[in-house]
């Protein structure tokens, strides 16, 4: 479907491009405060050719051809504004942003003329207005700004956001916390998750060449969702063009650890990679619960017994075997470089007499990432008193991955009136991910000392496929006569699939002249096969209605509704290979050598006659029916709110939000052993929870803001934390859910103090303060698990907090010097303490193990201390030089709790510094890029009397990259 809306789209773009050697002039009518002037009017003097300030975000926007213009602006109540010399060029669009001041003489200074091809809100000095006049408080980064740095995906752009930081490359945490206490939104619109272990959705699924702007808002208001604590993340769609538009763009780059490597690994049935999309290879080959099968009793372990005189059951053996094939072979091959590639088009014509505007965009990409001699290790606290801690295993890790990113955006607009505006847009993102892990050295949990006549080994292969479709209709009206009455109606359907097809894993010993792997000792050689798809349904409906105001704009009542409903079916299938004693022959005998161990030779009916069949290697299902479930997650919320200005100085918003919270979950295991039962239906949530918040914002002096802020938040499990079933993570611990999970309340506490020096330029220094009290936090905790094995699980414990500050300054260096005017420094810290209950039970355990067992922690990825710096170069002129280098650094921070008693996992703190360079010839860009250029280790550790433990630690390596871009 997304490719004929796709061909559509073009089609409709190439038939419209007869209009393309106008210009157009575009821009945002507002009075001296920021307000928006709707329905102001703008013509070329003399003429009729021009365009009214509609009355859904105040901009206007007329084509005329090439040519030097004047300006005239009008609006009741003001002096008519000049605008002279505003030049038109084919194919651009001169933007101009028009200022009524009543004391002005009527003139405009064409300094803030600039001829651009950029969308309104897409430059530093344009978001930094709507930051200024927002009742709420929030950063940006605006799509100028993430060209700049050349980041290609949201995650990427948000490390660079006041306070923000993003673990293992994908999840935003704000102010220290993620996860649940950080939301995601597109155009005003939940994202979801595809992650079953996580409630935040995957940012880097999100390329930024779709976006306009990326905001961050820190404090609650009521008409936003009340789940989020630290931080809620909007990303702005790009605007629709107001011209035809194409561009291309493609680069290449090399890592100097991961490229041209001749001993990349990878695996059968991962060669045909090449966008994204698994080898049908990696599918599971045959239906593990057909009659036929479950008849012949095929998948237990006493079919090889009886096979050998049961011709059909040893005939559906030899079938199950072949299909599945070898699986456990790995090879080794060539890294190419890696490259990525987009394309976009775009116009705005007439459909009738309204202006529609469409936009297509494509992008895809491919990435090779390897470091070969890390280290993973596993510690634990041998007893109460000991001095050191206790090795579990401690490997060296050889890793290889292969990503494809595919990924593209239709949208729509028609400008059904100057106070009705209807869109439409499809956003469509594919990620396919193969893994390949060779782990081996000491395990004293095995036997194994590490030396090369007693080495572990583990080996794992998997294949990660993600994908997200997300279709949003939206429309916006006002109501003239009503006093301007807004009215914002949103519908969205989003499918996501988290789909691990055939993730394969294997252990043994390496000996001088044997290869152990004893079942009594060794978890077998296995596969699993997972799939997760979540549809998701949301409706929004916000009215805004103006009132009294000749005492002030800034007065409005706002009211509306939300629905959001989420569906999930989560599947796991688990085979295992089984040889009896004395079938076949064993890994040992081959000599490790996989493909003969798992070579027809080796499998199914290996020998004999029909009556005394042979059987060798088979396969057996221990797949938990458990480990499947279905959810349901819904949200229902209401809310009112409104805003009065206390003169020009003092705004204060206040409002209550409700928000009804139902969420399901029942697991398969309900169906076979009792469907009666309502406890195996696992876990069921309906609570309703009032959120009240109150902000103001007060203007101490021009440009200057004091803003202030309480409210109330709450905090959700996911469906995943409610379902008690154990996972199987390799090496790592199991993780298991808990159905007595209820939903934590956050008290928030906010002040900020905002100076925008110089209007225009983006120009700003903030500082910001802010507290928060958890009541019933949700943590990680261990859970003893049967046999001995480690198992994590979550559970409310009774408070928490989190307080700190941040800082930020964005300032020309012009001041210093007139030769440096073209310099721009930006530096953001943020400095932030938080403080956790550790469950009753861990606590108990831990002290009964370690007397030194401190009984509170921090959040999981909270850096005591995140510091971004930056400083740009900018020339003037048609084809500028635009530079930028960039540092980032965060603190240790809380990677995963550690066993009962032995001290939590941190991720070590780390810089990075990233250089880029760009030239532009005309419509042509070339982009130079150098990325970590200081390389740092990425380590995680215990630290236990003062002595570190590495639990993990490799290399990411440099990466340099060349990109050309051409565009109109």
């Amino acid at each position: 479907m997304l490719n004929r809306i796709l061909l559509t789209a073009i089609t409709l773009l190439i038939a419209a491009t007869t209009y393309a050697q106008q210009g157009a002039v575009s821009g945002t009518i507002l009075d001296k405060d920021g307000e928006v002037l709707y329905g102001a009017n703008v013509v070329i003097e003399g003429t009729t050719i021009g365009g009214q300030a509609d009355y859904i975000d105040g901009k206007y926007q007329f084509k005329a051809d090439p040519g030097v213009y004047t300006l005239i602006a009008t609006f009741i109540g003001y002096a008519d504004q000049k605008v002279e010399g505003v030049e038109v060029k084919a194919n651009e669009t001169t933007l101009l942003d028009i200022v009524f001041d009543p004391d002005a003489d009527g003139g405009i200074d064409l300094t803030e003329v600039v001829v651009t091809e950029k969308a309104l809100e897409r430059g530093t000095a344009a978001v930094m207005r709507l930051r200024r006049n927002d009742v709420n408080a929030k950063d940006f980064i605006s799509q100028q700004e993430i060209s700049s740095l050349g980041a290609g995906t949201v995650s990427a752009a948000l490390t660079k956001v006041t306070g923000t930081t993003v673990v293992d490359g994908k999840y935003v945490y704000v102010r220290g916390l993620g996860d649940r206490y950080s939301a995601t939104t597109i155009n005003g619109l939940r994202l979801p998750s595809i992650d079953p272990y996580r409630n935040s959705a995957q940012l880097d699924l999100i390329p930024t060449s779709i976006l306009d702007n990326i905001s961050a808002s820190k404090t609650f208001t009521p008409d936003l969702p009340g789940d989020f604590t630290g931080g809620s993340v909007d990303v702005k769609i790009k605007a629709l063009p107001e011209r035809f538009t194409w561009g291309l763009s493609f680069g290449t780059s090399v890592n100097t650890q991961s490229n041209f490597q001749d001993d990349f690994l990878t695996y059968e049935g991962n060669d045909a990679n090449s966008f994204g999309y698994p080898d049908e290879r990696l599918s599971l080959p045959v239906d593990l619960d057909a009659a036929r099968f479950q008849e012949l009793g095929t998948f237990s372990r006493g079919a090889v017994r009886r096979g050998r005189r049961d011709d059909e059951l040893a005939q559906s053996l030899e079938e199950v075997t072949d299909a599945f094939g070898p699986g456990f072979g790995i090879q080794e091959a060539n890294s190419p470089m890696n490259y990525s590639f987009s394309a976009n088009i775009g116009n705005q014509f007439k459909l009738g007499t309204m202006p529609l505007g469409v936009f297509a965009t494509v992008s895809a990409s491919k990435d090779y990432f390897a470091y070969d001699n890390g280290i993973t290790g596993q510690f634990l606290t041998p007893g109460l008193g000991a001095t050191a801690l206790q090795e579990v295993f401690d490997l060296r890790r050889d890793l290889s991955q292969e990503s494809s990113d595919v990924g593209g955006m239709v949208g729509l607009n028609l400008r059904v009136s100057p106070s009705s505006n209807i869109s439409f847009y499809t956003l469509y993102s594919h990620q396919g991910t193969a893994t390949v892990k060779i782990s081996q050295g000491s395990n004293e949990s095995k036997g194994a000392s590490g030396e090369p006549d007693n080495n572990f080994v583990g080996r794992e292969s998997a294949f990660l496929e993600r994908e997200l479709t997300d279709y949003v209709l939206q429309g916006e009206h006002t109501v003239v006569g009503l006093n301007k009455l807004k009215i914002n109606w949103t519908a969205n359907y989003v499918t996501s699939n988290q789909n691990e097809p055939d993730f394969r894993y294997m252990e043994y010993i390496e000996q001088a002249t044997s290869f152990l792997n004893d079942p009594s000792q060794f978890r077998q050689p296995s596969r699993f096969f997972r799939d997760l798809t979540d549809e998701s349904y949301e409706g929004k409906l916000d009215f805004t209605l103006p009132f009294l105001t000749e005492k002030s704009s800034a007065n409005l009542i706002k009211f509306g509704g939300q629905y959001r409903t989420k569906e999930r079916d989560f599947n796991e299938r688990q085979i295992e290979y089984y040889q009896r004693s004395g079938n076949g022959l064993t890994f040992s005998q081959l000599d490790g050598d996989f493909d003969l161990f798992f070579g027809d030779d080796n499998t199914g009916i290996i020998g004999g006659e029909p009556g005394s069949n042979d059987i060798g290697l088979s396969i057996i299902n221990t797949t938990s029916e458990g480990n499947s479930y279905v959810g349901t997650d819904e949200v229902a919320a209401g809310y009112l709110m409104a805003t009065y200005g206390f003169g020009e100085r003092l705004k204060i918003t206040g409002g209550v939000r409700a928000e009804r919270t139902m969420i399901d979950i029942a697991s398969d295991i309900a169906d076979i052993v009792d469907p009666s039962n309502r406890d195996l239906q696992v876990a069921n949530i309906d609570t309703t929870n009032f959120m009240p918040a109150i902000n103001f914002v007060y203007n101490t002096k021009p440009n200057h803001n004091l803003r202030g802020s309480y409210s109330r938040t709450v905090a959700r499990p996911n469906m995943r934390e409610l379902a008690p079933f154990a996972s199987f993570n390799g090496v790592d611990p199991d993780v298991v859910g808990n159905v007595n999970l209820t939903l934590s309340t956050i008290d928030n506490f906010d002040l900020r103090y905002e100076i925008f020096p110089e209007q225009g330029n983006g120009e700003i220094v903030s500082f910001s303060a802010f507290y928060k009290e958890f009541t019933n936090p949700i943590v990680v905790t261990f859970l003893p698990g049967g046999g001995g094995n480690q198992q994590f699980t979550w559970t409310n414990t009774e408070s928490a907090n989190l307080y700190g500050i941040e800082f930020e300054i964005r300032k020309s260096l012009g001041f210093l010097s007139p030769a440096l005017s073209n310099f721009t420094l930006s530096n953001n810290l943020a400095v932030i303490q938080s403080n956790q209950d550790i469950a009753d039970r861990e606590c108990e355990q831990g002290l009964a193990l370690n007397e030194n067992f401190v009984c509170e922690r921090p959040f999981n990825g909270q850096s005591d201390f995140v510091i971004n710096t930056n400083l740009a170069y900018r020339t003037t002129g048609d084809n500028p030089w635009d530079a930028i280098i960039a540092y980032n650094y965060f603190s240790d921070r809380l990677q995963s709790i550690g066993r009962p008693g032995t001290p939590d996992i941190f991720e070590q703190g780390r810089s990075q510094l990233d250089l880029s360079v760009s030239k532009a010839f005309n419509n042509l860009k070339v982009s130079l890029r150098a990325r970590n250029l200081i390389d740092p280790d990425f380590r995680s550790f215990s630290t236990f009397l003062g002595q570190e433990y590495d639990f993990t630690r490799y290399q990411r390596g440099r990466t340099f990259s060349v990109s050309l871009s051409y565009g109109i």
